[in-house]
């Protein structure tokens, strides 16, 4: 057996699924779920940083604070361009004290890598696309975190925690530790994901994204690189951005939304309904408020199941006063729904 994915496609080769939909990106979720459940979550890729100057770099490069983030503490962040629009955004984690993991979408990461290799080249640092080197498994529901310690020994200590044996890294995404990725070297991801799925439901990857869009949690990829600043992710309020941690790569314009200017488009959460036709609208699609031929806005993600679609997109604030907002060429409006976190009024 050659790789991770082809061990799953012989494992799973007689699944309603097909192999490639399974392991990646598929847009059905409806297997009932257990108290434990597993995802190969191929839409992730890496970045690898290593050396004494890998936290120093990263610090004046992206919008989380390096100070906080060690081998214990992950954290969520992005990295902009010099307008303060997101090249990517991540997750980031750390083996060891030289070196750092940022847990990235696949299709973002060889982009990011070269632009961050321009400045890299003064510090003691190294930084490489390691999206062949790992694997990133979701774990989750209400035994998550015992199957996790007892297959790997290890476990964090709370949200936006990690822990690592200095091969493996575990994060934690939720409050009450039923939502874990473990980022596992591509050597080791079989034995790992056999030992797990012994004890849990293995499901498609789209039950993740299902998840993320519960969660409020928006994420760039390819289709909407220096799309967003962060404040339209709702970064500024989720922990993805550091407002004291002094100058970083775009730094001046995100700051200046934060203090000075008024954010007209944000991060919502909405709901549609397809009916019998498939939902075929991708990550960057523009929205549209009645008739009006301006975009309002763009989608960041979706998930269809039993003839709806949950998605995340960025709208602006008067046409979700409106309550007539669509696709182009779509009848079928959306619903907005609540975000499981409140947006602070700006004075």
């Amino acid at each position: 057996m050659n790789t991770f994915w082809e061990f799953l496609r012989t494992q799973y080769a007689e699944s309603s699924h097909t192999a490639g939909q399974y392991w990646t990106n598929g847009s059905n979720p409806s297997q009932a779920l257990g108290d434990c459940n597993i995802s190969a979550l191929g839409q992730y890729g890496f970045l690898a940083i290593e050396g004494p100057d890998s936290s120093k770099f990263l610090q004046g490069q992206t919008t989380c604070d390096w100070r906080n983030i060690d081998t214990e503490r992950a954290a969520l962040g992005s990295y902009c361009n010099i307008k303060g629009r997101m090249v990517m955004s991540f997750i980031a984690g750390m083996r060891s004290s030289e070196a750092v993991l940022l847990r990235l979408r696949a299709d973002t990461a060889e982009s990011a890598c070269s632009t961050l290799a321009k400045y890299i080249v003064f510090s003691k640092a190294k930084i490489r696309d390691a999206t062949a080197e790992f694997i990133a498994i979701g774990v989750f529901g209400k035994r998550a975190k015992e199957h996790i310690q007892q297959h790997t020994g290890i476990a964090p200590a709370g949200k936006m925690m990690q822990a690592s044996d200095g091969q493996i890294v575990v994060v934690q995404m939720d409050d009450s530790a039923e939502r874990f990725e473990c980022w596992v070297p591509t050597d080791a991801a079989i034995d790992l994901w056999s030992k797990l799925s012994s004890q849990a439901i293995a499901v498609d990857s789209s039950y993740w994204e299902a998840q993320n869009i519960a969660a409020g949690l928006g994420e760039v990829c390819a289709n909407t690189q220096d799309s967003f600043i962060p404040q339209m992710l709702n970064y500024q309020v989720i922990g993805g951005v550091s407002f004291n941690k002094g100058c970083y790569t775009g730094q001046e314009i995100v700051a200046r939304m934060q203090y000075r200017g008024k954010l007209k488009r944000r991060l919502y959460r909405a709901r549609i309904a397809n009916g019998n036709d498939a939902f075929t609208q991708s990550p960057g699609a523009e929205l549209f408020s009645g008739e009006d031929s301006q975009s309002i806005g763009n989608l960041v993600s979706a998930v269809s199941q039993n003839g709806e679609t949950e998605l995340l997109a960025v709208l602006t604030e008067d046409a979700v006063a409106s309550n007539n907002i669509h696709f182009a060429n779509d009848t079928a409006m959306l619903e907005i729904l609540e975000l499981p976190y409140s947006i602070p009024n700006k004075e």
